[in-house]
């Protein structure tokens, strides 16, 4: 085979190369789609994989979302406040018509915030633990368990929840004078702040939601006694202490002077009340001249220093002990004593005293400390107060017993009609 020959040949082979015959092309095509199928069914297989066990996405409105099986809706307060509220399993159109509805109270200040529901409790059932709170924390209890009594009189069968504002409000108005037991304002208060304590507790312990005694008003009281005992009923009251109890002066002595309680120093010794013991002889330093009382009102004890008035009067208690100790109050024989109230009232009735009690005594000390120009801070810390307004204050700046001592002194001087020394009844301060 020549040249030109073999050069034709290869010019035939690349032509058919270049232009193949439509039978092949339409194979090649037909290859072609088959891959591109088998390609998109590879790729959807792939989605299917990565999309099994999820949900479709459900389009919503604005404002509702889906938790579970719930649709929760966001509402806007007009502070800027987001508040969520679950509606349960209902569908999406009346999810999106009740979020219309309350937006619509929101602004009109007719919403009601949902409470979380709890399970029924009786009255008498937060009643009696109310009782038994206070038979834990508080002295004065009795009074506690009495008004719980009334209550459940009233509302112990019925469940604690349903009793409202207005029941409430209409049972103590009931009671108020004239109309039933002439309850005065001060003992409505009482009440009312009794009832408001008890759902208070069922609140903290998560029985209850709402306190509806808070919504029930107290009465705005002028009750403050301010009665004392002048310098001339002092001396017609020691006159008639000296003719019928001659050894009970030494008590009033220590009441006036010391201004404490009479539960100080006598102790509290009433049957449905916290037993408080009397003052020991070891609460007392006699080289020191100060007192430690124990307790307060508020339950934390407080010191004073005594004068000499005090002092003497303690001097003959002292006598009457055998060994110094154990209750400071006594008789000459050594008995102990757990009250003044005997003898005080006879004696003030002997000397025509009205409306005095003892715990006026504690008036008496702290207004004459007052009108001989003591500091207040320094009454309050005489009398056992708590200056929470000072109170951190008092932290740093401790009571100084020296000042307290110049204190007790301004009331003491010698009178020249007896050898007992008195008090001063000092000039009432001028209106300003």
């Amino acid at each position: 085979m020549n040249d030109s020959t073999h050069e034709a040949v290869s010019l035939k082979h690349a032509l058919r190369d270049a232009f193949p015959s439509d039978a092949a092309l339409d194979q090649a095509l037909a290859n072609a789609q088959q891959l591109k199928k088998r390609h998109l069914q590879e790729r959807q297989a792939a989605r299917e994989q990565r999309n099994a066990g999820r949900v479709a996405r459900e389009k919503l409105e604005r404002g509702v979302r889906r938790r579970g099986n719930a649709l929760v809706i966001y509402l806007t307060h007009p502070d800027g406040r987001i508040e969520r509220r679950s509606l349960g399993n209902v569908t999406p159109t009346f999810a999106k018509k009740q979020r219309i509805v309350f937006q619509r109270q929101i602004a009109e200040g007719r919403y009601l915030k949902p409470v979380p529901r709890t399970e029924l409790v009786l009255f008498k059932t937060i009643a009696d633990k109310a009782v038994e709170h206070s038979q834990r924390h508080k002295r004065c209890w009795d009074a506690d368990k009495q008004r719980a009594g009334v209550f459940t009189a009233w509302w112990g069968s019925r469940p604690a929840e349903s009793v409202t504002a207005d029941e409430i409000e209409k049972k103590l108005t009931e009671n108020l004078a004239p109309n039933g037991f002439c309850w005065s304002k001060t003992t409505f208060n009482e009440y009312r702040n009794c009832l408001s304590h008890i759902f208070t507790l069922s609140i903290d312990r998560g029985e209850l939601v709402r306190n509806p005694a808070s919504k029930v008003q107290c009465y705005t009281l002028e009750n403050a006694r301010t009665r004392e005992l002048s310098r001339d009923e002092e001396t017609r009251l020691r006159l008639a202490i000296r003719e019928l109890y001659p050894t009970k002066e030494v008590e009033l002595d220590l009441l006036l002077h010391t201004g404490a309680r009479c539960s100080n120093w006598y102790g509290a010794h009433k049957q449905n009340r916290a037993h408080m013991e009397p003052l020991q002889w070891s609460a007392i330093n006699m080289d020191w001249k100060v007192v430690m009382f124990p307790r307060s009102k508020s339950g934390v004890g407080y010191q004073i220093p005594l004068n000499q008035v005090a002092m003497d009067a303690l001097n003959k208690l002292l006598e009457r002990s055998s060994d110094g100790k154990g209750p400071v109050i006594r008789k000459p024989s050594g008995l102990e004593l757990q009250s003044c109230r005997k003898w005080f009232e006879k004696s003030c009735e002997k000397a025509g005293i009205v409306d005095l009690h003892p715990h006026d005594l504690r008036h008496t000390f702290a207004t004459r400390l007052r009108r001989n120009k003591v500091p207040l801070e320094d009454i309050a810390a005489l009398l056992g107060h708590d200056l929470k307004k000072h109170s951190m204050t008092a932290r740093y700046a401790h009571v100084d017993l020296d000042i307290l001592r110049q204190a007790v002194d301004t009331l003491v001087v010698t009178s020249t009609k007896t050898d007992t020394p008195t008090v001063v009844e000092f000039p009432k301060a001028k209106a300003v």
